[in-house]
């Protein structure tokens, strides 16, 4: 379980130049980098709560399966983990297409925002960031198809939170830090390094799910 919690936060942290130009617009539409660090912090809080909340759905979704399943489920996992470093070697744009998918339901869910804008205090903040945290992104996506692999309520959940924690260092970051972070995660070295640490971890991951794995 700790090198899944350890890929998952992974995760977080090589996501987070998507999740700057993404989430990380919000912050800044909705003005809640210029009310202090407590609103800001509150967003995010709420963003991975809903991470998390998802985590422990699709875990109890998927408890039922056998204990022989397992193998399968690792070997889906490393799959979505080769997904995403094809993602940063820039071979496949398949999160933008799977975005796409879930604007319909997007559309349905944001304006639940309205009742919280403007964010008068952090608890509204935190309130934004639940319903945010349903934005459609591959990347989240793709960690909660990683996260059902461990198919049990408590570790799905987990890991959905080890996620969004390696997604928050770069989205409480503010101003021109976050700007050269984003600018430095999309470096074609950084991307191509992030994409070959990937592969290794998906590979390993692989072979762990196959007959004689440890």
């Amino acid at each position: 379980m700790s090198a899944d919690l350890f890929s998952a936060v992974l995760i977080g942290l090589v996501s987070s130049a998507h999740c700057l130009g993404m989430c990380g617009g919000v912050t800044m539409a909705l003005g809640l980098q210029h009310h202090g660090f407590g609103h800001l912090l509150g967003y995010n809080l709420g963003r991975i709560s809903t991470y998390a909340l998802l985590g422990v759905l699709i875990g109890a979704g998927l408890s039922w399966l056998p204990a022989a399943a397992m193998p399968a489920l690792r070997l889906i996992a490393a799959i979505l983990l080769i997904l995403i470093a094809l993602y940063y070697l820039n071979i496949a744009a398949w999160i933008t297409r799977l975005e796409r998918l879930a604007l319909p339901l997007w559309r349905r869910v944001q304006p639940l925002t309205r009742r919280w804008l403007p964010a008068k205090n952090p608890l509204q903040a935190y309130r934004l960031g639940l319903v945010w945290g349903l934005l459609p992104c591959g990347l989240v996506y793709t960690a909660l198809g990683f996260a059902g692999t461990a198919a049990n309520p408590l570790s799905s959940g987990l890991l959905m939170l080890a996620f969004g924690a390696g997604t928050l260092p770069s989205m409480l970051a503010t101003g021109v830090f976050s700007q050269q972070f984003k600018k430095g995660m999309n470096h074609s070295l950084v991307r191509l390094l992030i994409g070959i640490l990937l592969l290794i971890m998906a590979l390993w991951m692989a072979s762990h799910s196959l007959p004689g794995g440890h």
